[in-house]
């Protein structure tokens, strides 16, 4: 016999089913089932369900109940003993002792160091269990408790389901895992504050206002106010959106039409000439790289006609940035070479500039030129002269170099010291790049600690709606689960990340997200999808002329010389 109690009161045996029928009999049900593995006294149930009633007739009221319950579930269901009575069913015959092992079961796995894969299906497991909180027409205070204490286990089951669908970039299922929980419960800021999240990850930037409104309003149906978790996050993922739109508006522009076309009359004031490079920095962060390349090509052309080649220098390296997230890291060193030969004669930035090119040629794996670089640059300035852009590119680019050689020892604190100078320039950005290099860092050092990173580099990317920094945080984090075995869970971050940097144009991002895809479906045993994602990635890699390793190349086409072939970081 299997019972199902939540939601409804169901018996199912021999084929058939039926409901229980009065409501003592369903709460005297109610008080056997929260007390299953033990036996339930007499005096127990009939203060339970007669609380104001102590004659002598409460206990023959209760042999009563009892004899017309097992009319109805059958004879032997109900044992009875001088300890009391109890139910002949085991655990795994009723649903909600089913869905609190289930999900008690994947949240302790979960903390236990499972997968995120396997963490889902659990949980998935689970919430396919839960049809509503049991018993519902039953008010005593010993099963209210129950009631309450497994809905919020499910609550808690569905925001651990929600977040890691959120970590690895499914936001449509994480939608509709939130949006009829976050109705059901609309005073948790917890489930708001993800419910906003999905929004924003989902490119549903529009509903946000509505929603943060229709859990404010609930709240204030309570007399209460939002809390600064909720604040938070709603400021936090309008931000974005709101500069963009002020910016546009400041420069009085609906497209990005650049500087007036009549350059010989027009000098734009520095305020605006700040204003472009601002809206063109918003755009790159989005992944929209043709309309920020279009925005600082006008500003360089208007320095150039103007004979301004402070701010033309700038511009170009400006530009470089831009380049160098697309991938085309070929062209970004053409522009940085000319940026470095106006800087020759004017702004005197040259250990900036060569810093970033020590950044770029490490992602192509010229680690030598690149420490090269560094040394011209020279080390970070003392406090007194400190300039927190050049000394956190410094470390980034230093921590780099010395993780692609093996020297994690050196490369973790390293990373580590870039993240804090990020942090202290601005707080607001500081789960950035920087701090994905710490995740990397650990990474390749053998530590499990880069997984909470990359979850805090993943959600930060997603809430600025940072694209770009989301496809790289997923393809490392795709490459550091097949490190530890787990080629389920990296296909899920490599599959986002490929379709993030494709619809963003970040073609080495595309490349490596399709380069760990393929070593995931062949740990898997897809060799088919693998092949497949190998000539995706080599695709990628052409688009913008990435100057691929010969070994890397040969394991790409499936050569017999690539068995031992690696990919770069």
């Amino acid at each position: 016999m299997e019972m199902r109690v939540m939601g409804r009161v169901e018996i199912f045996a021999d084929g058939t089913s039926w409901s229980v029928q009065g409501r003592t009999q369903r709460a005297l049900l109610s008080l056997l089932t929260l007390r299953l593995r033990v036996w339930t006294p007499a005096p127990f149930l009939v203060r339970a369900l007669w609380p104001s009633d102590e004659s002598d007739r409460a206990l023959t009221r209760l042999h009563v109940q009892i004899h017309r319950l097992r009319r109805q579930l059958g004879g032997d269901i109900v044992n009875s003993s001088p300890n009391g009575y109890r139910l002949n069913v085991g655990e795994d015959g009723i649903d909600a002792w089913q869905f609190e092992r289930a999900a008690t079961e994947a949240l302790d796995g979960r903390g236990a160091g499972a997968g995120d894969t396997t963490t889902l299906e659990r949980l998935a497991e689970a919430a396919s269990l839960w049809s509503g909180v049991p018993f519902p027409d039953v008010e005593l205070p010993d099963v209210d408790l129950w009631k309450d204490a497994l809905t919020d286990l499910y609550v808690r089951a569905q925001e651990v389901r929600s977040e890691i669908l959120l970590d690895l970039g499914d936001s449509r299922t994480a939608l509709s895992v939130l949006t009829p929980l976050a109705a059901e419960h609309p005073t948790n800021e917890k489930l708001q504050a993800l419910k906003m999240s999905a929004l924003q990850q989902a490119g549903k930037r529009e509903e946000l206002p509505r929603a943060f409104a229709d859990a404010q309003g609930a709240l204030a149906a309570l007399g209460m106010e939002p809390g600064v978790e909720l604040h938070a996050a709603h400021t936090h993922l309008l931000a974005a959106q709101d500069r963009e739109d002020t910016i546009r508006q400041s420069l009085a522009i609906g497209d990005l039409a650049g500087p007036p076309a009549d350059t010989n009359r027009c000098v734009p004031s520095p305020e605006d000439v700040t204003l472009r490079r601002e809206l063109a920095y918003v755009l790159t962060a989005k992944g929209r790289h043709e309309d920020a390349l279009s925005l600082l090509g006008h500003l360089e052309a208007v320095h150039l006609a103007h004979g301004q080649e402070d701010a033309r220098a700038v511009a170009l390296r400006d530009m470089v940035a831009v380049v160098g997230l697309t991938g085309d890291l070929r062209r970004a060193l053409r522009l940085l070479g000319e940026a470095m030969r106006l800087d020759e004669r004017t702004t005197g930035t040259d250990a900036l500039l060569q810093t970033v090119r020590a950044l770029i040629l490490t992602h192509m794996g010229r680690l030598r030129r690149a420490e090269e670089c560094l040394d011209i640059a020279g080390p970070p300035r003392t406090a007194k002269d400190h300039d927190s852009r050049r000394d956190q590119l410094w470390w980034r680019a230093r921590s780099q170099i010395d993780r692609r050689a093996g020297r994690h020892s050196v490369a973790v604190p390293e990373a580590h010291e870039a993240s804090l100078i990020a942090a202290s320039a601005d707080p607001d950005a500081a789960h950035g790049p920087a701090t994905l290099d710490v995740a990397c860092c650990l990474r390749d050092a053998g530590d499990e600690e880069c997984f909470s990173w990359y979850r805090t580099v993943i959600r930060f990317a997603y809430d600025a709606g940072r694209f770009p920094l989301a496809a790289c945080a997923h393809a490392s984090a795709a490459k550091a689960h097949l490190l530890w075995g787990d080629p389920q869970t990296a296909a899920v971050h490599a599959r986002t990340a490929l379709d993030l940097a494709q619809r963003c144009g970040c073609w080495l991002f595309a490349a490596r997200a399709a380069a760990r895809l393929a070593d995931a479906e062949e740990q898997l045993g897809n060799p088919g999808p693998a092949r497949w994602y190998r000539y995706e990635a080599l695709a990628s890699y052409r688009r913008v002329d990435f100057p691929l390793a010969d070994d890397v190349r040969a394991r790409l086409e499936g050569r017999a010389d690539a068995a031992a072939a690696g990919f770069p970081g």
